[in-house]
């Protein structure tokens, strides 16, 4: 079995890091300021910038909370906070999640189903964080 990894672009606002997935955001708030594609341009940025570098920024002043934060907020266990994270399904990075909450429906714990296009496990009892976002 392989594992296929995908560079994103590296999204920067103001000074939060994330990336397209771990983003929960309507994205109509958010104004590109420069992107970088250029090896030589991304050199600064180490391994987290192979895949790009996007600058941003908020159309309006809205709060993005960390992952830590946003489960603070809806007041997710401490023992259901070790398990992995999806958005909508898709497994993101813990690291780079930023989210407006008022995005957010609800949090759920699940398994991935089973006819999913990509296994995040074998073990199909895996339980996970799914985070159900608004569609825009």
């Amino acid at each position: 079995m392989a594992i296929v990894t995908v560079k994103q672009p590296l999204i920067i606002i103001g000074s939060l890091e994330t990336n397209h997935h771990s983003l929960i955001l309507d994205r109509s708030n958010l104004k590109i300021i420069k992107t970088y594609t250029d090896s030589l341009e991304l050199v600064p940025f180490g391994e987290k910038g192979q895949g790009g570098i996007i600058l941003a920024q908020l159309q309006t002043n809205i709060p993005l909370l960390r992952l830590d934060e946003v489960l603070d907020y809806y007041k997710i266990p401490a023992s259901d906070r070790t398990l992995k994270v999806m958005v909508d399904n898709n497994l993101v990075n813990p690291d780079l999640f930023l989210a407006d909450v008022s995005r957010i429906i609800k949090i759920e714990k699940t398994k991935q189903a089973i006819t999913s296009p990509f296994l995040y496990s074998l073990n199909k009892d895996e339980e996970y964080l799914n985070i159900i976002t608004q569609k825009d």
